[in-house]
């Protein structure tokens, strides 16, 4: 039985492969895994940005086994901030919280925030996509192979509809409290209103999010998700040529299963690769787009629609994405519509209240663990920011993460000793005598004076330069110079020391005309 279940599988993707250009679709059920429908969902495709999905995955996995927490806040690398739009342009040093990260790559499919996550959850994007490719293996995504974490495109990037949606089966598997990540409507960062850049959230019943992708190579793609009379689906649609298509053939797709009782008759697992690399599909993008590549990031509020030739099977060439069953929108339950001009249309977007999200850590990053990124760089002991001012003499508790007014980093809410600090009951005393005061090094850690335990803390626990932070004690203002008058003083000399002789005696003593004697400017005179 299994044999004869992996034949027809066999057999069913060999006849449906087609050219580089043709699309490639994908509809399981989310419990199962059972194929519903399938069109070359074995043939390698550029992922785009559905590479965040993978990026997610790992990050909420980090979260689960407690390398880090929602509220952790990650530092923006240059690396990061450097990368191309799709962003939120978010600068280096900046901080923002997993959880406001999480969202925003989810919901505007941020290429910057995506390698944000990346460094946080790996320390460095080399590490991270080699953690993406080890999951990839573990979870059988047999098709893929990651280069970056937010897909931006690489020859070498790809992926399948077939491995799209094993991904999207163990996020929603794993991870069902997490759901809202890929299906908030919108989000507001600052001012500016970000709308989710999958065209079925708002728009179809029971949707519930996921992923879209675009670069000009792979053309529109989306992994999509639906709940209707008890069942979810997921759908997986690559190689669209404009966001409205893959939108409408997403809920045509989910439309068919819905109608459809059992499938056909094997798993996801099971559906075999088509091996090769991806192929790129600029040229039918561009020419789609009047010679430009689109963006995937233009979605109105409005109504979506598109020709029925162009998802169907309709046209002389059985269209884009050939569908032997009858068109979706003739079903009493579609939520498709057929307009007089003969397009297929998806109604407006619902209505939502954007989801606030900011940069910035908040006041639960002081427990939170630290970011990979941060725990592996020198500094990682100090909390990232503007070095304190110490006053001389005064005490400073040692313990630099104090969440009780104590510390240094008071204000920020850290824990003593949570992260590396020098323990709360350990005081330091910054010296006070100009002759007393132990110099630092150069670049060095600066030297205290004072009372501090044995084993508890030690020059190294500061930031190499904080001495740059104490300020010297103010000194007292110079006294005036007291310059007795000399009746002996010599015009010469006077006229290259006013200050040193009488005016009357100057002038009661007139002496014979001598060249004058200019005096030596110094350096700060003015000329």
């Amino acid at each position: 039985m299994i044999v004869s279940r992996f034949t027809a599988a066999l057999v069913f993707g060999s006849v449906l492969v087609g050219p580089a250009h043709a699309g490639t679709s994908l509809v399981i059920d989310a419990a199962s895994g059972s194929v519903l429908s399938a069109e070359n969902a074995g043939q390698p495709w550029h992922p785009a940005s559905t590479t965040k999905m993978m990026t997610a995955y790992l990050a909420l996995k980090a979260v689960r086994e407690g390398r880090l927490g929602l509220e952790t806040a990650i530092p923006a690398s240059k690396l990061a901030a450097s990368q191309p739009r799709v962003k939120v342009y978010i600068k280096a040093g900046q901080e923002v919280t997993l959880d406001n990260a999480l969202r925003i790559m989810m919901v505007k499919s941020a290429n910057d925030i995506a390698y944000v996550i990346a460094e946080g959850v790996g320390g460095d994007v080399e590490r991270f996509v080699a953690m993406m490719n080890a999951e990839a293996a573990r979870l059988g995504m047999r098709d893929s192979h990651f280069v970056n974490p937010n897909g931006w495109h690489h020859p070498d990037q790809q992926t399948s509809a077939r491995d799209l949606a094993i991904l999207a089966m163990a996020l929603m598997r794993e991870f069902p409290d997490y759901a809202d990540y890929w299906n908030t409507p919108a989000v507001q960062l600052g001012k500016q209103v970000l709308n989710n850049t999958n065209g079925l959230v708002g728009r179809y019943p029971g949707v519930g999010g996921m992923k879209t992708g675009y670069v000009c190579a792979s053309g529109f793609n989306v992994v999509a998700t639906a709940t209707r009379g008890g069942r979810t689906l997921i759908a997986v649609v690559l190689g669209a040529l404009s966001g409205a298509e893959r939108t409408v053939k997403a809920a045509q797709l989910l439309d068919e299963g819905f109608g459809k009782w059992g499938g056909a008759g094997y798993t996801v697992a099971s559906l075999p690769s088509q091996g090769g690399r991806a192929q790129s599909i600029c040229d039918d993008v561009r020419r789609k787009g009047g010679g430009i590549a689109l963006a995937d990031d233009a979605d109105s509020s409005g109504p979506v629609a598109v020709p029925a030739a162009g998802i169907g099977g309709n046209a002389d060439d059985g269209g884009r994405f050939a569908t032997a069953s009858a068109p979706a929108y003739a079903s009493p339950s579609s939520v498709l519509t057929r307009l007089p001009s003969g397009k297929i249309s998806l109604g407006p977007r619902a209505e939502t209240i954007p989801v606030p999200v900011a940069f910035g850590r908040t006041s639960a990053s002081a427990n939170a663990p630290i970011a990979a990124n941060v725990a592996g760089s020198g500094d990682s002991r100090v909390a990232r920011g503007t070095a304190p001012v110490i006053a001389p003499s005064a005490p400073v508790a040692a313990g630099l993460f104090g969440a009780q007014g104590s510390g240094l980093f008071a204000d920020r809410g850290r824990t003593p000793s949570s992260n590396g600090a020098i323990p709360g009951s350990t005081t330091a005393f910054a010296p006070s005598d100009p002759e007393t005061a132990q110099p630092s090094g150069a670049g060095g850690p600066l030297r205290l004076q004072g009372a501090i335990q044995p084993g508890a803390a030690a020059p190294a626990s500061l930031r190499a330069g904080a001495a740059s932070g104490i300020k010297p004690l103010p000194r007292p203002p110079a006294k005036p110079l007291l310059v007795k008058p000399s009746s002996k003083a010599a015009p010469a000399k006077a006229a290259a020391k006013p200050g040193s002789a009488k005016p009357a005696q100057a002038a009661a003593k007139p002496q014979p005309a001598k060249p004058p004697v200019k005096p030596k400017a110094k350096p700060n005179d003015d000329a």
